[in-house]
């Protein structure tokens, strides 16, 4: 106890002191200098940016997208671009369109050089190569207007892709409707419906003849040709009594020249057997037999009509019959015959006259069909852009609307506000061994 007590004595003892001050500590060692306050640093240094992952960056801001350039801007004004076909089995028809094109734009001024740059494009074998050559020429070449050469099949093709890229197309070519792909088709060809127009009106006014029969091939082509003579006839008074159609391989017609004459038709009545007791005069109650086919066709059809003496009725024909084969062997059967097309090289326009002497000067042979259209829709192009005022596409559309009247190789041409031309369609005749144009 008394240990405890003096224990307790003492420390009390020796915090009294020490809280004087009596007791001397040893010094510490001086402290580190104090940082900075942390909300310092962070006010004196740019927050770090946050790293996110690709996927989740945040989407970019674009800018504004730019409109392009007015087509005035975009567009040769003197460049015209042309597809033809320069390769594959109508590489030859494609030549002689380009050598009409050629001259047509180098004689445009005469007596100073020519101020146009012609871009030509092979129109391939595909939809696909003329859909990519339209877009070429449009959108690279930048020409002002496109002239094309083109069969009904890649002729659509070609139509959809001008309407979509802005650019003026004429297109030679037979297909019906193809400017309904928009503003910016136009076709310059004697049409289906143009050529049966035409003969419709010649047949019934100058032939004078108003009841016809039809022998067709069952193919597209013949039936189009069947729908649209009739209804030409209908709107001037014509009457179809009797249409036929036959196989495109076979060669003997006796049975249809039998049922177009409305008589029953004998197995054994064959055209090949040419004994006197096969052979029979038909009574043909048509004043006019209309065969929308090729010349080898026609003329087989045309001698078996013969062996039937059926020899009065008129033989009507379309565009298809102007080759050179009409006038070989079996020509004789087709005298007096008539058909339609939109050129003839000896015909009786001074235009005509004019445009066959000078392709044959400079290519020493006489031009067809596909040289004179194609000569005469450059010159039609060339003729709107010699206004200096046509500094766009736009404005080659609306001039080329109001083209009336030009008369060139093929006769008259007008667009009067349609993008389909109105031709003057040639009527033409086998007269003396010879096709003469008739009007």
């Amino acid at each position: 106890m008394k240990r405890h007590g003096l224990l307790v004595v003492i420390l009390l003892t020796v915090l009294l002191v020490w809280s004087a001050g009596c007791i001397k500590r040893t010094p510490a060692p001086p402290p580190p200098p104090a940082a900075p306050p942390v909300d310092r640093i962070e006010k004196s240094r740019p927050p770090a940016p946050a790293v996110l992952p690709p996927e989740v960056r945040p989407p970019e801001v674009k800018p504004p997208e730019v409109p392009p350039p007015p087509p005035a801007a975009r567009t040769e004004r003197y460049t015209v671009g042309c597809i033809f076909p320069l390769t594959g089995r109508f590489a030859d028809a494609g030549t002689r369109a380009l050598e009409a094109v050629l001259l047509s734009a180098d004689l445009f001024r005469k007596g100073s050089a020519s101020p146009w740059k012609i871009v030509v494009t092979d129109s391939g074998d595909t939809p696909e190569d003329m859909r990519k050559a339209v877009a070429y020429l449009a959108d690279e070449a930048k020409v002002m207007a496109i002239i094309a050469v083109s069969g009904s099949t890649e002729a659509a093709d070609a139509a959809a892709e001008a309407q979509k890229r802005k650019v003026p197309l004429l297109l030679i070519t037979s297909r019906e409707q193809v400017t309904d792909a928009g503003d910016y088709v136009f076709q310059h060809f004697l049409t289906p419906a143009q050529q049966m127009e035409a003969l419709a009106h010649y047949a019934m006014n100058t032939l004078d003849v108003a009841i016809f029969a039809v022998l067709y091939p069952k193919d597209d082509y013949g039936e189009e040709m069947l729908s649209l003579f009739r209804s030409e006839l209908k709107k001037v008074g014509g009457k179809v009594i009797r249409a036929v159609g036959y196989d495109k391989t076979q060669t003997d017609f006796a049975r249809e020249i039998k049922e177009i004459a409305g008589s029953k038709f004998n197995p054994q009545d064959k055209v090949y057997a040419a004994s006197s007791a096969v052979r029979q005069k038909l009574p043909a109650d048509f004043e006019a037999l209309f065969i929308p086919d090729s010349p080898l066709r026609v003329k087989m059809i045309a001698s078996q009509l013969a062996f039937y003496d059926i020899r009065n009725a008129k033989l009507l024909g379309t565009s298809l019959w102007h080759t050179p084969d009409l006038l070989k062997r079996g020509a004789e059967y087709l005298e007096g015959a008539v058909f339609v097309d939109s050129f003839l090289e000896n015909g009786f326009y001074p235009e005509t006259n004019d445009f066959v002497d000078i392709y044959y000067s400079a290519y020493r042979r006489e031009p067809g069909n596909i040289e004179a259209l194609a000569y005469d829709t450059m010159e039609i192009v060339l003729g709107v852009l010699e206004d200096p005022r046509i500094t766009s596409r736009e404005a080659f559309v609306k001039n080329l609307l109001a083209v009336q009247g030009f008369r060139g190789a093929t006769g008259g041409t007008t667009f009067r506000g349609s993008r389909r031309a109105q031709k003057t369609a040639f009527i033409l005749k086998v007269q003396n061994g010879k096709i003469v144009q008739v009007k």
